[in-house]
């Protein structure tokens, strides 16, 4: 008898203290989840994340290129030294430098100009999705969160009927059925926590990695339901980042036409020469080795040869009807998924709107009526997790609904560059 008693006092002290521990570790987790808002949340990313970061320094790789537009070949240095002109030894020296048409450089610094424009709108349209990953990322997590919140409340429910359940069971006045039945509920309700639990921690993984910090940040808001303002002026399409960098592959293509068409224009060469001559001159006079002479080379380089860069040009012009096409597509495109987002956004919202007005409201009446029949022995206990059920399922899709609700406002935020 002493025996078993130690070993009960023993036991529950272990229970203590596993309980404690496990305290001790829930608080510090707790404590280690640093609570961010949205806004917060956004202005992290779109400062510290990766992605953008090297987009960013893209950007300014391409705007130091710009400076490279005016590259001008090597100047040439040359000099002669022997029997130039007769017997007696002289030298030359000269200097020439080949250039293309100033029209290719003037070309070339504008094609380099755009491609550093378009390196910024890049820069604005990662910071568009990076905006819309961290929305996804943030609701999602209060999404489930408000579920594990749900399922918490349901298990402490289930844990108190299984209670009374296994106390009736042991009175005789319950069934195998209803007992294993009860335990059924409470195991289904554990396994789904779990899973919960898991894919809170995957998203808090994926959230801090998109914010780039090795703080636990948590998302908070006070309510789970976005806002949305609708924009009545269809113009804000063309803002789009995506169509604005379509726009510009165009502006690109058509000036790689007018540069390669340049191109077809002669190079340039300019040169000095300065040389001595002894002797006899042209002029019957005579002519030491401190005398010099000098002249000016001017040449023209003219492509014999520009079949190859006709073609190129002809390529170029197909690329200009390319991102013409291109961006035809992507606006349809674009336009189009604004308008299943609208929709989806319309259904969503009605969804919401009937279990904000109604449905939550059922949900709670049947849970108490529930709970007040089977005080009352007017039901048992498999009617009684029938009606909960029912009541969890209401407020669970009223979750999920929400969570549709949130996407759609997310797509249509995304698509209106908000």
């Amino acid at each position: 008898m002493k025996n078993n008693v130690l070993k009960k006092f023993k036991t529950k002290k272990l229970s203590y203290l596993l309980i404690y521990l496990l305290t001790i570790v829930s608080c510090q987790l707790i404590i280690a989840q640093t609570p961010i808002n949205l806004q917060a949340a956004i202005d992290s990313a779109l400062k510290n994340n990766l992605t953008i970061k090297q987009d960013k320094l893209r950007s300014v790789y391409q705007k130091k290129i710009i400076q490279t537009a005016y590259s001008i070949p090597q100047t040439n240095v040359l000099g002669e030294f022997g029997q130039l002109n007769s017997s007696y030894y002289d030298n030359r020296l000269g200097v020439s430098q080949s250039m293309s048409f100033p029209s290719v450089y003037t070309h070339h610094k504008r094609l380099l100009n755009e491609e550093w424009k378009s390196s910024l709108i890049e820069v604005t349209l990662k910071e568009a999705e990076i905006k819309k990953r961290v929305c996804r990322f943030f609701y999602n997590y209060l999404y489930l969160n408000n579920k594990k919140q749900l399922l918490l409340r349901i298990d402490s429910i289930y844990s108190t009927f299984l209670d009374k359940v296994n106390i009736r069971f042991l009175k005789g006045e319950s069934n195998v059925l209803e007992k294993t039945t009860a335990e059924s509920q409470r195991g289904n309700i554990s396994m789904q926590l779990n899973q919960l639990n898991r894919d809170l921690d995957i998203i808090l993984i994926e959230f801090r990695q998109l914010l780039n910090t090795q703080a636990v940040l948590r998302p908070y808001e006070t309510t789970m339901k976005m806002d949305l303002t609708i924009k009545n002026d269809s113009g804000f399409m063309n803002e789009h980042p995506l169509l604005k960098i379509i726009e510009q592959e165009k502006k690109i293509s058509t000036i790689s036409k007018q540069l390669e068409t340049s191109k077809l224009l002669p190079d340039l060469t300019l040169g000095y020469y300065n040389m001595s001559m002894r002797g006899s001159g042209a002029d019957n006079k005579m002519y030491d080795y401190s005398s010099r002479f000098q002249s000016i080379q001017v040449g023209l380089g003219i492509p014999l040869f520009f079949n190859a860069q006709k073609n190129k040009i002809n390529a170029a012009q197909i690329q200009i009807q390319v991102s013409e096409n291109h961006y035809l597509s992507e606006r349809t495109h674009i336009i189009k998924e604004h308008e299943l987002a609208l929709l989806e956004y319309q259904s969503n919202l009605k969804t919401v709107n009937y279990f904000e007005t109604i449905g939550l409201k059922n949900a709670d009446l049947i849970f108490k009526a529930a709970n007040q029949q089977f005080l009352n022995g007017e039901i048992d206990y498999l009617k009684w997790a029938f009606l909960v059920n029912q009541s969890i399922d209401i407020q669970s899709n009223y979750y999920d609904a929400l969570n549709n609700l949130n996407e759609s406002i997310i797509q249509i935020n995304y698509l209106t560059v908000q």
